[in-house]
């Protein structure tokens, strides 16, 4: 039940050095018999171990091949995505951090960071994302949350933000929680947005760094090694996360781009982690891959809602919500426009989902025409400005961008 990223390799090449040579080479025969030249594929599917996984298009968020993109799963250690997420958009990279006693407690793959030590939180995020440091992630946890559940609460509102609503964060590090989940939808949509974080990109590419913890004079230097093998073993470098436990068994997610094509992959619960990545890679980096033939690109919100064409409704009410009058008492009203961070209808219809759970009536409104509509969220109903402002800087707080629409 333990995260152990890293220690497993070194295991296994202790154990393979101590094989008979005539052992190793029936294991190699029995591979090539069993695991052809190329990705593996059913039907020109990638066939896939994990238990879930999808190839996602990086700039639509459209999903490429899909295997149980829903089902919620035990992330592991890919959950420090969004932990580094909140570190570097914190703007105290540069703020020192002192080590608690719990952090210091926390077991295992860690730096073996000291009660009372310090370390910039820069460190600290270059420590969780590449040798998966679970001391190191609750230090930053502790730091900018408060406390666990504090950072927690950050971590699932920054996660429904980029349009991951079926994910919950117990932890910042995903050693195994009650209630600490996600799905490869939802991972794929934090990477993506992730990527997009300034500073995410150059540390998930280092291969090696060293990080500086200190206590009064005694300073120590502290090496940190890069745990993404496809870094530089798959054909194109691939930026990404991994993680283990027990229960979750192997996960990753991930992004490379090739030929002008980009991508992002997740899996969670493999058996053969970079067997099944490389398949998905392989899969959605073809050239003979179905992708969205006009690429959307991101929006965070809508620069121009009054002026923007009118849309046609596929949602008209939140299930469980009365349905008003007409169209037109509704129009009378001030309402809020938010653009999902993925510009898919999916996304959208997610996004009106957690509006939903928060107590607003919200439609789903798709501008234009295919292959180039628009997709946005609508709360609509509210009766006064005062209520428009009240409602926007409640969404504001959980990290949405909500746009005031005045009565047409």
């Amino acid at each position: 039940m333990l995260d152990r990223d890293g220690q497993d390799e070194t295991m296994r090449r202790v154990v393979w050095r101590r094989l008979p040579p005539v052992v190793t080479a029936a294991f190699v025969a029995i591979g090539v018999g069993i695991w052809p030249t190329g990705a593996m594929s059913v039907g020109g599917k990638p066939a896939i171990r994990a238990r879930a996984a999808v190839v996602m298009d990086a700039q639509t968020g459209a999903l490429l091949y899909a295997k149980e993109p829903d089902r919620r799963l035990p992330p592991a250690s890919t959950t420090k995505v969004m932990t580094a997420v909140l570190a570097l958009e914190s703007g105290r990279l540069d703020e020192e951090v002192t080590v608690s006693p719990f952090a210091a407690r926390v077991q295992p793959i860690k730096l073996n960071l000291r009660v009372g030590e310090h370390a910039r939180l820069r460190d600290l995020t270059y420590a969780l994302l590449l040798r998966s440091a679970n001391d190191a992630s609750v230090a930053v946890a502790e730091t900018l949350g408060g406390s666990i559940p504090g950072f927690a609460e950050r971590m699932n509102r920054r996660a429904a933000a980029v349009g991951a609503l079926n994910t919950n964060f117990v932890n910042p590090n995903g050693l195994p929680a009650h209630g600490h989940y996600s799905t490869a939808r939802d991972l794929a949509e934090i990477f993506r947005y992730a990527i997009n974080v300034p500073g995410f990109r150059d540390i998930a590419a280092t291969r090696t760094s060293r990080i500086t913890a200190w206590q009064g004079k005694r300073r120590r230097s502290i090496a940190v090694r890069n745990s993404n093998r496809l870094l530089q073993s798959y054909r194109v470098p691939v930026i990404g996360k991994t993680g283990y436990t027990r229960a979750a068994k192997r996960c990753f997610v991930g992004a490379a781009e090739a030929g002008g094509r980009r991508v992002v992959i997740a899996l969670l619960g493999s058996t053969d982690m970079w067997g099944d990545a490389r398949r998905l890679l392989d899969y959605g980096l073809a050239p003979e891959t179905a992708y969205p033939s006009t690429p959307l690109q991101m929006v965070s919100r809508d620069p121009d809602p009054v002026t923007a064409p009118s849309p046609r409704l596929f949602a008209l009410r939140a299930p469980g919500t009365a349905a008003s009058a007409s169209a037109p008492q509704e129009d009378k009203r001030y309402s809020l426009v938010i653009v999902p961070t993925a510009n898919t209808r999916e996304a959208a219809e997610r996004l009106r989902h957690y509006v939903s759970s928060r107590g607003h009536e919200a439609v789903v409104e798709v501008l234009g025409r295919a292959p180039q509509q628009r997709y946005k969220v609508r709360i609509v109903g509210l009766r006064s400005r005062a209520s428009a402002i009240r409602v926007s800087a409640a969404l504001e707080r959980e990290h949405l961008q909500p746009t005031i629409v005045p009565p047409s």
